[in-house]
C-alpha cells in the first residue's frame, strides 16, 4: 500500500470517528433538550408544541451536520489541500451531502478522503433521518393508540418452541431473534 494512501486512510478514519462521536453526543443532547422542553416548558396549546418540538429537532440536526461539515472543511484547510476556507467548506458540503457538484476538487493524493466523507455523510444523514422518524413517531402517537399493524405478523417462524430463549442474545427476547434470523 502506498504511504500516501495509508496516510489518507488514517486521516479519513480519524475524521469519520470524530464525526460519529459528535453525532452520538449531539443526538443525546437533542434527546435531553427535547425531554427538558416536554417536562418544563410544555405549552398549554398542544398545537404549538407540535410545531416547536419537530422544528427544534430538525434545526438541531441541521446544526449537528453543519458542525461535522465544518470539521472536514477545517481539516482540508489545515492540511493545505484547499486554498481558502470558503472552497474547503464548499467542497465539504458537496461531498458530505453527496451532491457532487463540480467546483473545487481535492488534489489526487487526497481524493480518497473526499470520497469517504461522502460515505460518512450519507450514513450520518441516514442516522439522523432514522432518529427523527423514531422520535416523532414516539411523540406523535397517542399513548392509548395501538399500531394499526399487528406486531410480528410477518416474522419468520422459529424452529424453537415459542417462548424459548435458548440461543437468544443477551438483552433480546425470542421475537427479536426471530426477526434477526
Amino acid at each position: 500500500m502506498p504511504a500516501n494512501l495509508l496516510h489518507e486512510l488514517i486521516v479519513a478514519t480519524v475524521l469519520v470517528a470524530a464525526t460519529v462521536v459528535i453525532h452520538l453526543v449531539g443526538l443525546d443532547l437533542l434527546m435531553r433538550l427535547t425531554g427538558l422542553h416536554l417536562r418544563r416548558f410544555l405549552s398549554t396549546w398542544l398545537d404549538l408544541n407540535r410545531l416547536i418540538v419537530p422544528l427544534g429537532i430538525v434545526l438541531g440536526l441541521f446544526t449537528l451536520h453543519g458542525i461535522e461539515i465544518w470539521l472536514y472543511a477545517f481539516a482540508y484547510r489545515a492540511m493545505g489541500v484547499m486554498p481558502t476556507i470558503e472552497q474547503a467548506l464548499y467542497f465539504s458540503i458537496n461531498a458530505y451531502s453527496t451532491m457532487g457538484e463540480a467546483g473545487p476538487v481535492l488534489p489526487v493524493e487526497w481524493r480518497v478522503v473526499g470520497v469517504l466523507e461522502a460515505v460518512n455523510g450519507m450514513l450520518l444523514i441516514g442516522w439522523s433521518t432514522a432518529f427523527l422518524f423514531q422520535v416523532l413517531d414516539h411523540l406523535l402517537r397517542p399513548q392509548d393508540e395501538d399500531h394499526p399493524l399487528p406486531r410480528g405478523a410477518i416474522a419468520r417462524s422459529s424452529p424453537r418452541p415459542r417462548g424459548s430463549r435458548k440461543g437468544a442474545p443477551s438483552g433480546t427476547n425470542s421475537s427479536d431473534t426471530e426477526l434477526m434470523q
